[in-house]
C-alpha cells in the first residue's frame, strides 16, 4: 500500500492509502480517518491556526548528571579496506582523510583517567577507527590499565572492526571477552559490492573464515558476543539483506544507509523506494498475524513506538528536544589526537573537551541552545514537528559543525519515513488494537538478542 494523493501543510499532512484517508494535524498530534472530503475540510481548519510550539532545553540539561555509558576510543586513522561508502574516502571532501596516524597510549590513558570516573558502575570502551585491529598494541594496553586502574567497575570492552586482518587476534579477542562490532553488509553478492580490500578485492568470504575459526576456538562466542552493523548502500538490495540476516546466523542490530551529508555522489536513501513499503507491508503482517517481525523490526520498531506513545496534549506552548542525548554524558568519542566529540557519528566535529582541558561544561551549553534555536527556526511551520525526533548528530553539517542546513537535508526522508509509520499503525490499530498494544509494549529501546 504505497502512500497517494499528499497534501502536506505546516500543522498537517493529508493521504490515501488503499481504500483509507488519513489526516495527522499536530494541533493534538491526532490522527483522523474518514471520507477525503470531510477531511480536506478539516485541514482546511487545521491550516488557518497559527501554530508553531518552542523547543525548550530544560528536559535535555536534566540528563546532565546521569553517568557516562560507553567511551570510544580512536584506535587509528588507518584502514585495510576501500570500501565505496566510507565517510573517510574522497566521496566526502568535508571529513577527515585516511591517515596513518594512530592514538598513542598516553592519551589513551589520559582519556581514561579523565573521563572513566563520569561513568556509574558500569563503563563500555570501544576501539573505533580505522580499523582498530592495526593497532592491537593500544587495544591491550587500554584494556590492562584500565581492569587495573579500575577494579571495581564492571569493564566491557568492544571493537567497531571489518574483522578482515585478524586471524593472529582471535585467540586474545576471545580470552579477553571483547565484543564485535561486525561491519557485514547482506549476503556476499550485496557484501562485495561495496566492501573491498583497496585493490579490489572481494571480503565476505575471507570474514566468515575468521568468524569460522572464532567458534573453531571458542563454540557460541559469535552468538553472544558479535553484534553486526549492516549498510544497505543500494535500495533495490534491501529486500536481499533483510531476508539474510532473517536467517538467524548473525545478530543484526542496525540497517543503515550511507551518510548522504557532503558526499560527492550520493545514493537514494531506504527506504524510498517500492522494497520500503513491501517491507513495512510484511511488517505489518507479521504482527497481526502474531509473529515475530524479527530483522524488520530493526526497521520499523522505534518510529511505530514513538507514533503509538505520542505527546497528545492540545497546542503545547513547549515541546522537548526528543531524540537527542546530553553531550558527553551516554557516551563520548575520543579521537586520535585526544579531543572529545559527542558520540562516533560525528567524527572529528563538534570538540567538546580534550584530553589537557577536560569536558568543556559551557561550550556544550551554548551547543544545547545552538541546536534548539536550529529546530525552532527549521521545524515550527512543519506537520511533523512534534513527532519528528533528531539527534543532535542529524543536524551535522557537512562543512561546519551543526546548522540549519545540515538538519534541513534530512527532513523529506524523516517525513516520508513518518508517513509510513502512521500508515502501519492506523491499519494495525484498525484490524487488531489489543494485539497492536501489546506488541508495542513489547518493544524496547535496546537490542535484546531475544527477538531474533
Amino acid at each position: 500500500m504505497e502512500l497517494e494523493h499528499l497534501v502536506q501543510g505546516k500543522n498537517s499532512v493529508l493521504l490515501d492509502f488503499g481504500s483509507c484517508t488519513l489526516l495527522y494535524e499536530k494541533l493534538s498530534s491526532t490522527i483522523h480517518c474518514g471520507k477525503r472530503d470531510k477531511l480536506e475540510d478539516l485541514q482546511g481548519r487545521v491550516e488557518a491556526l497559527d501554530y508553531g510550539p518552542s523547543f525548550e532545553t530544560e528536559s535535555l540539561r536534566r540528563l546532565e548528571n546521569k553517568p557516562l555509558g560507553v567511551l570510544f576510543l580512536e584506535a587509528t586513522e588507518q584502514c585495510n579496506l576501500g570500501c565505496s561508502y566510507c565517510i573517510y574516502s574522497d566521496d566526502y571532501p568535508y571529513e577527515r582523510q585516511e591517515t596513518p596516524r594512530e592514538m598513542a597510549f598516553a592519551t589513551a590513558k589520559k582519556a581514561i583517567d579523565d573521563l572513566a570516573p563520569l561513568s556509574g558502575h558500569n563503563l563500555m570502551i570501544g576501539f573505533y577507527g580505522g580499523e582498530p585491529s592495526l593497532n592491537m598494541d593500544l587495544v591491550r594496553g587500554v584494556i590492562r590499565y584500565s581492569r587495573g586502574k579500575f577494579p571495581n567497575k564492571e569493564l566491557d570492552f568492544s571493537m567497531t572492526t571489518n574483522f578482515f586482518d585478524v586471524e593472529e587476534y582471535i585467540p586474545e579477542i576471545v580470552d579477553e571477552g571483547i565484543y564485535i562490532n561486525l561491519s557485514l553488509d547482506g549476503p556476499e553478492g550485496v557484501h562485495d559490492k561495496s566492501r573491498r580490500t583497496k585493490g579490489g578485492k572481494p571480503t565476505y568470504q575471507k570474514i566468515r573464515e575468521n568468524l569460522r575459526k572464532m567458534e573453531d576456538y571458542f563454540p557460541g562466542y559469535t552468538d553472544s558476543h558479535v553484534f553486526v552493523l549492516s549498510t544497505c548502500e543500494d535500495p533495490n538490495d534491501l529486500q536481499e539483506i533483510v531476508d539474510f540476516f532473517e536467517e538467524g546466523e548473525f545478530f543484526v542490530t542496525h540497517i543503515n544507509s550511507p551518510d548522504p551529508k557532503g558526499r560527492i555522489s550520493s545514493r537514494t536513501r531506504i527506504p524510498g523506494n517500492s522494497s520500503g513499503y513491501d517491507l513495512a507491508d510484511k511488517f505489518v503482517q507479521r504482527i497481526l498475524v502474531g509473529e515475530d517481525p524479527k530483522v524488520l523490526r530493526r526497521l520499523f520498531d522505534q518510529d511505530l513506538k514513538s507514533v503509538a506513545v505520542r505527546d497528545m496534549r492540545l497546542m503545547p506552548s513547549e515541546l522537548m528536544l526528543n531524540g537527542s542525548c546530553y553531550p558527553g554524558k551516554k557516551r563520548v568519542f575520543v579521537d586520535v589526537g585526544g579531543d572529545y566529540h559527542p558520540c562516533e557519528r560525528f567524527g572529528h566535529r563538534l570538540t567538546i573537551g580534550s584530553v589537557e582541558e577536560g569536558i568543556l561544561d559551557e561550550f556544550i551549553e551554548k551547543t544545547i541552545e545552538s541546536f534548539a534555536q536550529i529546530r525552532n527556526e527549521l521545524c515550527k511551520t512543519c506537520w511533523a514537528q512534534r513527532m519528528c525526533t533528531p539527534c543532535m548528530q542529524h543536524a551535522k553539517d557537512p562543512e561546519g559543525e551543526i546548522s540549519v542546513k545540515g538538519l534541513s537535508e534530512i527532513c523529506e526522508g524523516k517525513k516520508r519515513q513518518l508517513m509510513i509509520v502512521l500508515r502501519n499503525y492506523i491499519y494495525l490499530v484498525q484490524s487488531d488494537k489489543e494485539r497492536v498494544e501489546a506488541y508495542v509494549a513489547s518493544i524496547s529501546p535496546s537490542f535484546e538478542r531475544g527477538l531474533i
